[in-house]
């Protein structure tokens, strides 16, 4: 015969049956809806990452193509190719083919053009910053060709410091300095160049060359700062 407190033990688990199944009535479905969106957002998270990756090494093969046919004079062929790229890439992809555009223009001589897409990626956001000090670099060595000297200046003087491409920015405002005849100017950073252990080899020796050269104008002035100037 059951016992009072086991008849109380059934009840009260028929209740707890009861309430749990009054609960998946009424929220079951917003479980059930809730754990779909999880799984589907899961699914679709590793599917766009399957296709943006599937995109840019699509994009990668594009622009080897691309510079294939450039290397191979087809260069009209190449521009098409690089400007689909830049226009529907994945990836890094479309920053590559437009500072490849502004490369091949600058080759056919249509510099304004280049240093347009070259300061566009530089100014990109978007771009990192590695690339952005790159393409900066590419622009102002056109700029100084042209001999826009003090926009060199202004716009190179803060990558000499702590970036990546300082040494390159060095060279190209001393070059700029040199080109106004400030040599006062020119001749701590040509100094600063062939004395940082970093420089690559090249540019230090040219820049030692270019110490040599301001030391000259100096003397030729009758200036304090051929005095003052180190013998190397």
């Amino acid at each position: 015969m059951m016992s009072e407190s086991d008849f109380i033990r059934e009840v009260d688990e028929e209740l707890r049956h009861e309430q749990i199944k009054s609960m998946w009535d009424k929220f079951g479905p917003f479980v059930i809806g809730f754990a779909l969106l999880i799984v589907l957002g899961t699914a679709a998270d590793k599917g766009y990452e399957y296709w943006r990756h599937k995109q840019a090494a699509e994009s990668g093969d594009a622009f080897i193509a691309a510079l294939s046919l450039s290397e191979e004079g087809k260069k009209d062929e190449a521009m098409v190719a690089l400007e689909k790229i830049k226009a529907e890439g994945a990836g890094g992809y479309p920053v590559l083919a437009e500072m490849r555009i502004a490369s091949e223009k600058a080759a056919n001589g249509d510099i304004d053009d280049a240093i347009a897409l070259f300061k566009d990626a530089a100014n990109n956001p978007d771009v990192q910053p590695v690339i952005q000090s790159l393409a900066r670099i590419r622009a102002n060595v056109l700029m100084l060709n042209q001999g826009k000297v003090d926009e060199v200046i202004n716009e190179l003087t803060s990558l000499m410091d702590n970036n990546g491409f300082r040494h390159s920015a060095r060279e190209l405002v001393m070059l700029a300095y040199l080109q106004k005849k400030d040599y006062a100017q020119a001749m701590p950073i040509a100094e600063r160049i062939s004395q940082d252990a970093e420089t690559p080899p090249e540019m230090r020796q040219r820049a030692q060359v270019y110490v040599n050269y301001i030391r000259s104008q100096f003397e030729e002035s009758g200036s304090d700062e051929a005095k003052e100037a180190p013998n190397e």
